[in-house]
């Protein structure tokens, strides 16, 4: 077996890391290093090897804040020459975790810190970069520009640094910047992964990440969520990533998360769904808190359904789903061939027992045999009739659903006879209840009118209202469904 390099990290519970603390951390690493380094000799000895040795490619310094002579004492022992030999540790680590490493640090010395770290891999080859959970401003952005302005990059993670819409323009402008005319191209050029969440950024940030999505050509994961977008910032976003997809760029994208965005606007619709269509190695999908309600919802399902991707992980959470939409949403659990393992379908207050009806429907009796392993239906006003829905869906020990590892029903309003009869049910995949109002049922407060709502749905579904949204999404993708 051939021995892979080592990963260093500080040892410990989070903590301040001083001067004494960082020697104790490089004494550990010196000691681990050596051990590893005997091990590989030893090896290659075995196998007339002579292939130069690699000791440590990956670092992780996170859930630390350490003292600007503690970043010092770390950085100048991954620089320098190890144990004899020429070359310094961090030439050959690719891999770096440079998050939450500045907590409680007053602003100068945090960005000495950083800086201080980040220089270490000057002359490093990174493929992987976390800076998350870092304070960073613009003075942030420049105290990071060396391990941020790696060409061999392909990995980047910025989340919860309060990125303004100034410091993401400077993240973009180095990202993008080919001004050495290279063979490469740009650093974004190269990207797989890129993360921007929890940040502040706003209109212009959207705009700086259009920019750099502009220049993205293999893109395999994106995040971007919770930037404080806007309807106008989600349309820029939307729209720069359906330009992207169409051109036939980022083809093997297969992770999305455009959690917290506003997609309510008809353009962001469109635009949204165009890309959703040309992803056809999409695997996970968040767009939850999307303010995509059951139109939008019902135009996602379309645009999956057309991509023909073999989608895991569906997040539609928050966005105001009702019934209607959960029929929508059921009917492309029906197509999507047994494929679907996570669902997540909470705070949908509009939902209903019905809508747990249509869900459940989708799935009882599979002849997929569904490979289902959550589903999440928190918050969704959900009583006795979707509940028992949901038991029948599953089956006697389980047998319709045998992959199922979790659902979670919270925040719902079950009478405690079902309480008992779902905790008999699902068992130990039941999550808590401890948020149920068992005082009354959920389905007390339906009506007739929903009755008839149902029954209205049904005509629209076979009717011209459903031929025309269908025929509108179809132009929007560039595409010719059949009705």
């Amino acid at each position: 077996m051939v021995l892979s390099p080592i990963k260093l990290e500080p040892h410990g519970e989070r903590g301040f890391i001083d001067e004494e603390k960082a020697n104790e951390i490089i004494t550990l690493w010196t000691t681990q290093l050596r051990e590893h380094k005997l091990k590989l000799q030893q090896q290659q000895e075995e196998e007339s090897n002579n292939n130069s040795i690699i000791l440590c490619d990956r670092i992780s310094l996170t859930d630390k804040s350490y003292s600007a002579d503690a970043a010092k004492l770390i950085a100048n022992f991954l620089k320098e020459p190890f144990d004899g030999s020429d070359t310094p540790i961090a030439h050959n680590i690719i891999e770096a975790d440079i998050s939450d490493c500045i907590a409680g640090r007053l602003t100068e010395e945090g960005l000495v810190v950083l800086q201080t770290l980040c220089d270490a891999f000057c002359n490093s080859n990174l493929v992987t970069v976390n800076l998350s959970d870092n304070a960073i401003g613009q003075q942030g952005i420049g105290a990071c520009k060396t391990a941020l302005s790696k060409k061999t990059l392909q990995s980047v993670t910025l989340c919860n640094n309060g990125l303004s819409q100034e410091t993401m323009a400077q993240v973009a402008d180095i990202l993008t910047n080919d001004e050495d005319g290279t063979s490469t191209g740009c650093i974004a050029s190269n990207l797989t992964c890129i993360h921007f969440y929890n940040n502040m950024s706003g209109l212009g940030g959207c705009k700086e990440f259009a920019r750099i999505l502009e220049k993205c050509r293999n893109l395999e994961d994106v995040r971007f969520s919770s930037t404080r977008a806007g309807k106008e910032g989600s349309d820029i976003v939307a729209s720069a990533l359906d330009a992207s997809l169409s051109m036939g760029y980022n083809p093997n994208l297969t992770k999305l998360d455009l959690c917290d965005n506003n997609f309510a606007n008809k353009s962001s619709h469109e635009a949204l769904f165009r890309a959703l269509g040309s992803t056809k190695s999409l695997r996970y999908l968040n767009l939850r808190d999307c303010d995509l309600e059951d139109d939008g919802v019902k135009k996602v399902c379309h645009a999956l359904f057309e991509s023909d991707s073999a989608l895991e992980h569906l997040d539609l959470s928050g966005n105001e789903v009702g019934k209607r939409g959960a029929k929508h949403i059921a009917d492309y659990i029906r197509d999507c061939g047994g494929q679907l393992k996570i669902l997540h379908l909470e705070d949908n207050c509009d939902m209903t027992s019905k809508g747990a009806e249509h869900i459940a429907a989708a799935f009882h009796g599979s002849e997929d045999g569904h490979s289902i392993e959550e589903i999440q239906l928190n918050s969704c006003m959900i009583g006795t009739i979707g509940a028992r829905a949901l038991i029948d869906a599953y089956g006697p020990e389980g047998k319709d659903l045998p992959n199922l590892k979790k659902i979670l029903l919270n925040g719902n309003s079950f009478t405690e006879e079902i309480v008992g009869e779902l905790e008999v049910a699902f068992d130990d995949r039941l999550g808590e209840l401890d948020d149920n109002d068992s005082d009354g049922d959920a389905d007390d407060d339906m009506s007739d009118e929903d009755d008839e709502d149902d029954d209205d749905d049904e005509q629209e579904e076979s009717g011209g209202k459903d031929e025309a949204a269908i025929d509108d999404l179809a132009e929007a993708m560039g595409k010719s469904l059949v009705v």
